[in-house]
């Protein structure tokens, strides 16, 4: 038994499914409360219906970086995994962050994830799930004092402000630095994404309606460059 058993299992399978279609009920109550609320208040039905076709629309396109995303897990986690995680409550960055963590702490290959022990993949699941827990307990525990703070703290000084800056600048600290001191196909690839969203941003003023699709068009050209840059300069 390998990795790759336990990824393309059918219990795993089963088990995200039942998660995916248990939050897809959820949310449609919230909107069916949402939606009962918002008459209450008075607003028209066509109203609450030209949002939700926006918010629609809106949707699509970040979809596609999370398409990206799971193509780019499913070589090293298999596909229920990582389509679980992006579906639910992780994000790209951090899943790769987290279990590239759990491959180094262990000492092994990415690539050994799936061909290698399935105790590997078991640590892996285990590490990134236990770590995006702390998100979900702050939100829970002390997101609206955190929230009512700062807001204080913005509108008595600038205190708030530059806290808020300053946090901002903190986690960059933390990742920009490990990902220059890696290989150099890290690090370009790190510049190659900054490149092209400034690009973008630069190009958004002169095209608002781009703003939309900055994220879903960086990220995919950072990653076709990824591989040109892995390319010419292999580890």
């Amino acid at each position: 038994m390998t990795g790759a058993t336990l990824a393309n299992s059918p219990l795993l399978y089963a088990l995200i499914a039942i998660g995916l279609v248990a939050i897809v009920i959820f949310a449609l109550y919230c909107y069916r409360k949402a939606r009962a609320h918002c008459l209450e208040l008075g607003l028209s039905a066509e109203t609450i219906n030209n949002v939700v076709k926006s918010s629609i629309s809106f949707a699509i396109v970040p979809s596609i970086a999370i398409m990206v995303g799971l193509l780019t897990l499913s070589a090293t986690l298999g596909v229920a995994w990582p389509w679980w995680r992006l579906s639910v409550i992780g994000s790209l960055s951090y899943e790769l962050m987290a279990s590239g963590y759990a491959t180094d702490g262990m000492g092994v290959a990415a690539s050994q994830v799936l061909n290698g022990d399935p105790s590997i993949f078991i640590t892996v699941m285990f590490v990134m799930t236990i770590g995006v827990l702390a998100g979900p307990l702050m939100v829970a525990f002390v997101a609206k004092k955190y929230s009512t703070g700062i807001m204080k703290a913005k509108t008595a000084n600038e205190w708030g402000t530059i806290m808020s800056g300053v946090f901002f600048l903190a986690m960059l600290s933390v990742y920009i630095p490990a990902l220059l001191l890696n290989e150099l196909p890290t690090a370009l690839t790190l510049i190659t994404g900054v490149v092209v969203m400034m690009f973008f941003g630069a190009l958004t003023k002169k095209i608002p309606a781009l703003g939309n699709f900055v994220m879903a068009l960086t990220l995919i050209i950072t990653l076709c460059l990824s591989v040109v840059w892995d390319r010419l300069f292999p580890v």
